[in-house]
């Protein structure tokens, strides 16, 4: 019920008569009465009539209470008094019911005898007083956003980064971008990011003063710089025979195990007059491939000579035929294994080209083909 008539374009004595006519709805329930817009009026400054209009409420046993939700004055008082009310309301409406006297029997109240003179108050959490301090109407409060909007008017600019806990003030209104360079910056905070910075900063201060970072060329010898500069001409030899290698479109390796006496000289020359030292190279890989391929052609050699003059001069393996056409007659049969083979194949090739999303059904025998009277014309579908 508000105090003023301006607000609501209703005079106090119309609100009267609109409560008397519904009051009957709330016969033996609880009822308070509030006047609510106290921060533009309260009810001792109205005028003598309609003070009488609340004091008549009250000697009728009715609560009134004075409330402003611009101010939140008396709002938690309203809140509390019904709650108190209501409960209350529900503890008479069962102490009234047939059940009540069950349930007293089966209640009993302990008092408990001290046992000494010690004082012992009742420890409450520290959280559990703000949050009791912070429900009190009368403490004041921390203005909101919204308070300092109507204060400040046209004047007001909303800040979200006022309350950010930053260890360095100035840092508040910086812009920091979502993503840097691909990254996520989210995935990079890290609370102790300043105190690791300052120990990297420290250690690498400690590192130059050490002298770890300074430059190690002035120090090498000239038989050090002399083995650089070779290993510096023997990378652009290689590459420059790797590249001639490739002209020539050959398909193998750069030293094959057939070579030649000649290449291989031809090799050791080439190293030589870079500065390598090709002296007692005889137990290397490619002397020891070298060997090895010409045993392996002397042996087939020694073979194909000790064969009786009947025999063909290849060897066993060579003259074996190959495995998908040994056994087979004549190039017709062996066209019909091959076709067997992939006829046989069809099914596991396209098992193989399924995936996990195709269930096809396949119709190996169609209706419009097996069913009703045979037509004229090719039967191969069956």
């Amino acid at each position: 019920t508000p105090t003023s008539a301006s607000p609501c374009g209703h005079t106090l004595q119309e609100q009267l008569e609109l409560f008397n006519s519904i009051r009957p709805l709330f016969a033996n329930k609880p009822l308070i009465i509030v006047a609510n817009k106290c921060d533009v009026k309260k009810i001792n400054e109205l005028s003598e009539e309609n003070q009488k209009i609340f004091a008549d409420l009250s000697a009728q046993g009715i609560s009134v209470t004075e409330t402003s939700t611009l101010t939140e004055e008396g709002v938690m008082q309203v809140k509390t008094e019904a709650c108190d009310w209501l409960l209350a309301h529900r503890v008479d409406t069962k102490m009234k019911g047939k059940k009540v006297h069950d349930v007293l029997n089966r209640l009993h109240l302990a008092m408990p005898a001290k046992r000494d003179d010690k004082e012992r108050p009742p420890f409450i959490p520290e959280g559990a007083l703000m949050r009791k301090k912070a429900m009190e109407v009368d403490a004041p409060k921390r203005k909101l956003e919204k308070d300092l909007e109507m204060e400040l008017g046209d004047d007001y600019v909303l800040d979200l980064q006022k309350y950010w806990d930053l260890m360095n003030e100035d840092e508040r209104h910086d812009k920091i971008p979502e993503v840097w360079e691909g990254h996520n910056i989210a995935d990079y905070i890290d609370p102790d990011i300043m105190k690791k910075l300052e120990e990297l900063e420290n250690e690498e201060e400690l590192k130059e003063r050490a002298g770890e970072y300074d430059s190690d060329d002035e120090s090498e010898d000239e038989e050090m710089q002399e083995i650089r500069v070779l290993a510096k001409q023997i990378r652009e030899k290689k590459q420059l025979m790797v590249a001639k290698s490739k002209e020539k479109d050959v398909h193998g390796p750069r030293m094959p195990r057939t070579t030649t006496k000649v290449e291989r000289k031809k090799l050791e020359k080439e190293m030589s007059d870079l500065g390598l030292d090709m002296n007692d190279k005889d137990e290397s890989h490619y002397a020891q491939q070298a060997r090895r391929s010409r045993s392996v052609a002397k042996k087939r050699k020694r073979e194909a000579s000790s064969a009786p003059p009947t025999s063909k001069t290849r060897s066993q393996s060579a003259s074996r035929p190959p495995r998908d056409q040994s056994g087979l007659r004549d190039p017709k049969m062996a066209k019909k294994a091959k076709k067997m083979m992939k006829n046989s194949q069809k099914g596991m090739n396209r098992q193989g080209k399924k995936g996990e999303s195709d269930r096809h059904v396949f119709d190996l025998k169609p209706k419009h083909l097996l069913a009703g009277k045979r037509k004229s014309g090719t039967t191969d579908r069956r």
